[in-house]
């Protein structure tokens, strides 16, 4: 008994001190530690971002613990990421509520907020197309988002435009903005289809001289040209023919038309088109002016329109009766009208001024201005562009703008016609020699340069068509005296008087050089012109026996009647000391017909300045021929 007894003391003693012991060790560790907890403090970033919460509020913490934290953004503020001063992990430091893990220390958790601005996405004009944001407005600084403009047609995307920040590439209806510090828009602006414009005279009796030096390149060539004056205003005009209303899509699009003075010489095409009012096949020449994109006050500036170089129409086919009512801003009420002949022809055009170069944007759009019965108003307007702020007293209006497509165009020979006056009392002989070589030539040849026995000043002729010259160019005509041996060739021509006229032609017997007028008045020397050998015409097939009327600067003669050739013209290289004259037009000829008029009263003293000598001094009285611009179509030297 004793032993069982002393047995079960023996048990439980054992237990008791392995409990006891067990209590110890537990003891120690939490004494090694050095303090159960550490403090958790919650911060903001900026302190008006918003706010950082302890979600499990139990601070201060053991190390390990898991703790709920949560952000929350103020107004004008997004949350950005959480960070800590000392150890601890985030869960996910990019959301705003997630948990963080205690480190064996006093630590701060700091949510961290950024400003944020608001994008706004527009369009101009509204109804032109749509915008579309790819990410969550409002964004931070330097923030870039995609942005993508679409067209209503028919509209077109011009460009982007913002008030703050910087877009990758604002011609580009898909592309990148960066965003600024501070509430943006951005701008999709569209363009719609060329306007009708109703066009006004600029009544200035002194007009404000711009002098402005361009550089022009359209469809029809290149051109150097100064802008000299504004004459004339266009605004975008609503439309009804034939029952149909055209609207006008771009009211911002107002165009300054200037008057411009080219370097170049100028030249002759002959364009068809096509637009409401039919297909209409136009004579122009040109270009003389230069239509200029221009804010109109209380407008915005234009945008998506083209500038326009101008041509002058000097003619054309027949409209048929063509009635519009047309209203724009400056008219009080829709004005009822006619429509009748077209007056000027518009090419696109990429223009340089100075260092900027504006492209253009519509190539395949054009615009014919056609005369119209005038309007009433008379209104000043205050406009901004490139050249400057100016007044315009305006009045009309007195054309309509039309929206034209241009199907084909050809180029014109850029020649004159002629009256020839015999020389009265005439310049003595020259006695210069130069080297000579034309079609006829295969080699050049020498002749002596005698008296001026003619003049001839470009002349303005109707005949079915009209025709004008070129008021720069003249031709003094001096006799030839060579030792060429006397041939003859059949020469085939065409022009206004007929195809395929056969002319018979022996020489050459005079020269004719490119002349400046100095006086009665000075015209200037002209420009393109080439020197012409003139060969006398021997026989002929055929003769116009047409009336014409002419205009040059000495006479206008309603009705001058026109009989046989007498003098065929090859353009030829001349040789003049070391000067070599190239021929500039080698298809361009001349048929010299008899065509008399009445002598001048009183006769007209001349003074002209050439390659042979300044202030040669004559006078005319007699007009004996007419220059007539003709296609050599085949020649053949007669053996």
């Amino acid at each position: 008994m004793k032993t069982i007894l002393s047995l079960r003391r023996h048990h439980y003693l054992k237990t008791v001190g392995i409990f006891l012991i067990a209590v110890v060790l537990i003891a120690g560790v939490v004494s090694c530690n050095g303090g159960a907890t550490y403090n958790l403090t919650m911060a903001a970033d900026p302190a008006a971002g918003g706010t950082a919460t302890d979600e499990t509020g139990g601070s201060p913490y053991a190390s390990g613990t898991k703790v709920d934290i949560k952000a929350v953004a103020n107004p004008g503020y997004e949350f950005v990421k959480w960070t800590a001063t000392a150890g601890g992990t985030f869960a996910n430091a990019n959301d705003e509520e997630t948990t963080f893990t205690m480190p064996a220390e006093d630590v701060t958790v700091t949510a961290n907020f950024v400003l944020v601005y608001d994008l706004t996405m527009a369009v101009n004009p509204v109804g032109g197309g749509t915008t579309t944001p790819t990410g969550t407005n409002p964004y931070p600084e330097d923030t870039e988002v995609d942005i993508k403009a679409v067209a209503n047609p028919p509209y077109q995307f011009v460009k982007w435009t913002a008030t703050a920040g910087t877009l990758d590439d604002e011609n580009e209806a898909e592309t990148t903005f960066t965003m600024p510090a501070e509430d943006v828009t951005a701008t999709a602006n569209f363009v719609g289809p060329l306007d009708h414009a109703t066009g006004y005279w600029v009544n200035d009796a002194i007009p404000e001289y711009i002098d402005e030096e361009v550089f022009l390149e359209d469809q029809f060539g290149n051109f150097t040209a100064t802008v000299a004056y504004v004459e004339g205003f266009a605004i975008p005009a609503e439309k009804m023919y034939n029952e149909e209303t055209t609207p006008i899509y771009n009211p911002d699009h107002c165009l300054a038309i200037y008057w411009i003075d080219c370097e170049e010489e100028l030249g002759r095409w002959v364009v068809d088109i096509e637009n409401q009012f039919g297909t209409q096949t136009l004579w122009v020449e040109g270009p003389y002016g230069l239509a200029v994109p221009t804010q109109n006050e209380g407008h915005e500036a234009p945008l998506g329109l083209d500038h326009y170089l101008l041509y002058y129409v000097y003619d054309y086919t027949y409209l048929d009766e063509v009635i519009v009512e047309l209203n724009d801003e400056l008219l009080n009420e829709p004005l009822v009208t006619e429509v009748y002949a077209p007056m000027i022809f518009a090419n696109p055009v990429k223009k340089t001024h100075g260092t900027e170069v504006t492209e253009i944007l519509n190539p395949d759009v054009h615009a014919v201005l056609y005369e119209m019965d005038w309007g009433t108003v008379s209104e000043t307007v205050d406009v901004v562009n490139q050249f400057g702020e100016q007044t315009l007293d305006l009045e009309g209006p007195y054309g309509l703008i039309v929206p034209s497509e241009k199907l084909d165009w050809e180029l014109l020979p850029m020649f004159d016609h002629f009256r020839m006056y015999e020389i009265d009392i005439g310049t003595e002989p020259l006695g210069e020699i130069v080297e000579l070589v034309d079609q006829f030539h295969d080699e050049p040849f020498t002749a002596l340069v005698g008296e001026g026995v003619a003049f001839c000043n470009p002349a303005d002729k109707y005949h079915d068509i009209y025709w004008e010259s070129d008021w720069w160019d003249h031709l003094m005509v001096y006799t030839l005296y060579h030792e060429e041996l006397p041939q003859m060739w059949e020469v085939t021509v065409d022009n206004q008087f007929g195809e395929d006229q056969v002319l018979w032609v022996t020489g050459p017997v005079a020269l004719a050089v490119p002349t400046h007028k100095l006086f009665p008045e000075d015209w200037g020397p002209p420009k393109g012109l080439d020197h012409f050998l003139l060969y006398a015409v021997l026989d002929y097939v055929w003769a116009p026996d047409v009336p014409v009327e002419l205009w040059d600067q000495f006479n206008y003669e309603p009705e001058v009647w026109v009989y046989e050739p007498v003098l065929f013209a090859n353009p030829v290289q001349k040789t003049y000391g070391d000067e070599v004259t190239e021929i500039i037009n080698p298809e361009w000829h001349m048929v010299f017909y008899n065509a008399p008029g009445d002598p001048l009263d009183p006769t007209v003293e001349v003074v002209i300045d050439n390659q042979f000598g300044v202030e040669q001094y004559f006078t005319v009285t007699w007009p004996m021929a007419l220059g007539v611009p003709s296609a050599k179509v085949d020649w053949t030297l007669v053996e």
